[in-house]
């Protein structure tokens, strides 16, 4: 009989506690449960966290960008360099802005935009950089700072899944080098607040941009005029999205942040964990820990099956996990393999480099994300490992 967990597992899952349930239940007491005091508190909680002058929350990482973008004035035919191991939204944000999103390929070690790469993708219509940090791990930012400055072009992180990671020692969002980054509140990331995400920046003139592109166009802290010192007249500058991020979500958040660098240390005994129960298992290639420059928040744990060795694909092994009440993720299918993506890049040929994305094909076929969150337990962990050697055992068998 094969082995087997007796209930589902699924490859993460929020830890929500006492201290959040509480502060959501005297939101709903107060009678403020949209953008309110307690947003602002979390904004500052968390810039203060990352080490940015001004960090703004709203109802996505995806939102986030987009406004990021059109922060930055991002016009059709523009082009932005960034890497297709990304959620699509990486991509997509830029296409509806009108924009390019020019492809360079992977790093195989880190599955992070390989910098050597950049320096062909540029060409005269390049406004800018977004570098992924995939899985927690910080991309090579020194290489991307200077060939963005050298060429006079702007970076914005995409940090969606690096909240608490950090680079040479600083905290992702906090160099100014970068315009802005980008996070996601997501409930798989390693902080919470149900939905949402977020604008970590450093030039104060872009506030009050966001301010109105994330509330309809009305600048300013539209939220106070319900507030006995606020004024009940609005003034629209220009149209613009609702977007902004509710106190019942801060609510969360701000005691998620306190817990925050607990659940990365927790994610990190984990991750090294998975390494070492993993280390004779010669039929995958394991994930890079990264290093003191390098401060990965393990977001996930990525492993790359080889279907060579193992005797079975990974799509495969993602059914044979889940047959066996394992749970795991797929990060991610390279974007520009989606139909709408590969469509796009016929009609725009030379947004892909000649050589095609090789690493990122490779990878992409390979790759699958197991279970990791604060609340895993070892024992979990250790049956993880045995039923993934035993699905290989028996695949080998068979072929």
């Amino acid at each position: 009989m094969a082995l087997r967990r007796e209930s589902f597992l699924p490859f993460s899952r929020p830890v929500i506690g006492q201290e959040e349930i509480d502060e959501i239940i005297d939101s709903i007491q107060s009678g403020w449960l949209t953008t309110g005091p307690k947003t602002a508190r979390f904004e500052e909680d968390l810039a203060i966290y990352n080490g940015a002058p001004y960090v703004r929350a709203m109802n996505s990482a995806t939102t986030a960008q987009e406004i990021s973008l059109q922060i930055m004035d991002i016009k059709r035919g523009d082009e932005i360099i960034t890497s297709s191991l990304t959620w699509v939204s990486t991509l997509s944000t830029i296409v509806l802005r009108g924009g390019i999103p020019v492809l360079v390929d992977i790093d195989p070690r880190t599955l992070n935009m390989d910098p050597s790469k950049l320096e062909a993708a540029i060409t005269s219509k390049t406004k800018g950089i977004i570098p992924v940090h995939l899985t927690g791990l910080p991309c090579d930012l020194e290489s991307i700072w200077t060939l963005a400055e050298r060429h006079k072009l702007w970076v914005i992180e995409d940090a969606a899944q690096a909240m608490g990671a950090t680079y040479k020692g600083k905290k992702i969002g906090s160099n100014s080098r970068s315009v802005m980054s980008i996070y996601s509140f997501h409930p798989n990331k390693n902080l919470t607040t149900g939905e949402g995400g977020a604008i970590a920046l450093h030039d104060e003139k872009y506030l009050n941009i966001i301010a109105r592109l994330r509330f309809h166009g009305i600048e300013k802290d539209a939220w106070k005029r319900q507030s006995k010192e606020g004024s009940l007249h609005i003034d629209v500058i220009e149209p613009a999205r609702k977007a902004n991020f509710m106190d019942l979500q801060a609510a969360i958040g701000i005691h998620q942040l306190t817990k925050l660098d607990q659940f990365n240390r927790r994610r990190g005994d984990l991750f090294k964990r998975y390494l070492k129960l993993l280390n004779d298992v010669q039929e995958c290639i394991l994930p890079w820990e990264g290093d003191i420059d390098f401060g990965h928040c393990f977001h996930l744990f990525v492993f790359r099956i080889l279907p060579e060795k193992a005797g079975l694909s990974r799509d495969e092994f993602v059914q044979a996990l889940k047959d066996r009440n394992i749970g795991s993720g797929i990060h991610y299918r390279p974007a520009h393999l989606h139909t709408y993506y590969q469509n796009f890049y016929k009609a725009h040929p030379r947004a892909l480099p000649a050589e095609g994305l090789p690493h990122s094909e490779w990878s992409g076929e390979r790759l699958l994300s197991l279970p990791l969150w604060p609340g895993l337990t070892e024992d979990d962990q250790d049956l993880i490992v045995r039923i993934i050697k035993d699905v290989i055992v028996s695949a080998k068998k068979k072929s």
